[in-house]
């Protein structure tokens, strides 16, 4: 029986402590607003990507955030309308090359009224790219007027604020109007093209060529026209979500509160640690070094031994958490050591384990 007792004191024998690191993740309001929603509780088990907490943006805030994400789709969708024109033209080069060695007159035409059918549509489309973002724009000068009305009639602003929203908004108006005009001839004229090209094909054979040479512009304009859909629709709420698969570990906030921009909302915490942090003494810091193999010891039931090696380093002495501090009132300081766990090993985060072999 001693020599067993003596076996097994051995064995789970170590001279450092180590604490079960999990990752942790606090997760903060990008803009500010109000918390609309908190579908979570304390301590309640999450996926990676599941929605967290929603925030619903203030008025200047939603505005910040439309204009940079207006400039932001407006920049991307100009480069594919210019990447469109482009192609439109080659497509327009290669035609008039085929037409010149081998085909005739009348494919030459129905080749060219196609084109012009897809012109049209790029046109229409480069109109209403640089048109939708300006109609949203000026509802929120409309909204900015209404706010900066109230403003004056309560006399908290000068009367000189609410005229110069009105001028911004009156010549954005003019502007749109303006843009409208071209985008209703734009339609009539990709009507015209496409009743030419309708009558002249009629009563002849289409140009078996042209809709093989065609469809991958007609497939990119399409693609564009229902991105547009969606491309400047900015939502003004914003979807706190999970990074990870883990546990909320504290919740910093409660539903219809106001969050500033930055702010943490809530923390998760991964559901099982992924690596032992362990702080040496300065004494015994030089003799340890990367790759080095260690075992970790898990001295709570089940009890476990498993094989490990040291993966980081701390580049400098730091203090160690406090409840390692051999006197409660004294602090100590150690050079922080990563060691790995393996998966199979039962731990639960912030678990104190043994580590033998440094």
């Amino acid at each position: 029986g001693g020599v067993v007792t003596l076996y097994m004191h051995r064995t789970a024998s170590f001279h450092v402590i180590g604490i079960a690191a999990s990752r942790t993740r606090s997760l903060s309001a990008v803009e500010s607003g109000i918390l609309k929603s908190l579908p979570v509780q304390l301590y309640q088990e999450v996926r990676q990507g599941q929605p967290m907490a929603v925030v619903t943006m203030d008025t200047e805030s939603r505005n910040q955030y439309s204009r940079a994400l207006l400039e932001a789709q407006k920049t991307t969708a100009r480069a594919e309308l210019e990447r469109l024109k482009a192609e439109y033209t080659a497509a327009e080069e290669r035609f008039r090359t085929t037409s010149a060695q081998q085909e005739n007159d009348l494919d030459f035409r129905q080749r060219q009224l196609a084109l012009d059918v897809e012109k049209g549509r790029v046109t229409v489309l480069e109109i209403r790219t640089s048109l939708e973002p300006e109609r949203i724009q000026l509802h929120e000068l409309e909204v900015d007027k209404e706010v900066l009305q109230e403003l004056v009639n309560k006399k908290a602003i000068e009367a000189y604020e609410l005229q110069k929203a009105e001028v911004q908004y009156q010549i954005l108006e003019e502007k749109i109007h303006q843009e409208e005009q071209w985008l209703a001839q734009a339609g009539e004229d990709l009507l015209v093209a496409q009743k030419r090209l309708d009558e002249f094909t009629a009563g002849r054979p289409s140009v078996s060529s042209i809709p093989v040479q065609l469809e991958p512009l007609r497939k990119a304009i399409s693609v564009q026209e229902k991105r547009l859909a969606e491309l400047f629709l900015p939502s003004p709420e914003l979807v706190i979500t999970a990074p990870f698969d883990g546990v909320v570990t504290s919740l910093l906030y409660s539903e219809g509160q106001a969050v500033q921009k930055g702010e943490t909302v809530l923390t998760i915490t991964a559901s099982k640690p992924d690596c032992v942090q362990v702080w040496l003494n300065q004494d015994v810091s030089g003799t340890v070094h990367e790759q080095q193999a260690v075992q970790v010891i898990k001295t709570t039931p089940p009890r476990q031994i498993v094989q490990s090696y040291v993966s980081r380093i701390g580049p400098m002495i730091e203090l160690m958490p406090e409840r390692l501090w051999k006197n409660p009132s004294v602090p100590e300081w150690g050079l922080p050591v990563t060691i790995p766990i393996h998966p199979d090993m039962q731990l639960i985060p912030n678990e104190q384990v043994g580590i033998r072999g440094i």
